[in-house]
């Protein structure tokens, strides 16, 4: 479709419905919801076993856990900070959230003790 320009005190009223279908446009545009800029973090390094790991294996994998947790918490506060989020969706993320890093740092402690144990 071509629009053609025209001198706007000579258009025709048919340039009204061309303005019209774009405010409506930008009018669902607005009003629909917003997406969530936070990015939720992804736990994707491999804990060593702490009964054959060595010192630098493990010192990789505490620094990945903490790395881990500062994302976790930011993701948390962006979610709390994000006006768009309902709190049930709000009240589920950041539940899961926080499963997820207790889960990863109980297992990292695990391994850290048994490296303690062997060393």
């Amino acid at each position: 479709m071509s629009v053609t320009l025209e001198n706007p005190l000579t258009a025709a009223p048919r340039r009204a419905p061309l303005i019209t279908l774009a405010l409506a446009a930008l009018a669902l545009v607005a009003a629909s919801p917003a997406v969530v800029a936070c990015d939720q973090p992804a736990f994707s390094y491999q804990i060593p076993d702490g009964k054959s790991a060595d010192e630098a294996a493990m010192a990789a994998a505490q620094q990945a856990v903490k790395s881990y947790v500062e994302a976790g918490e930011s993701f948390i506060s962006c979610l709390e900070q994000d006006g768009s989020v309902n709190s049930g969706n709000l009240a589920r993320l950041r539940n899961s959230t926080i499963d997820d890093m207790e889960q990863i740092a109980a297992k990292f402690n695990r391994q850290l003790r048994q490296y303690r144990k062997a060393n």
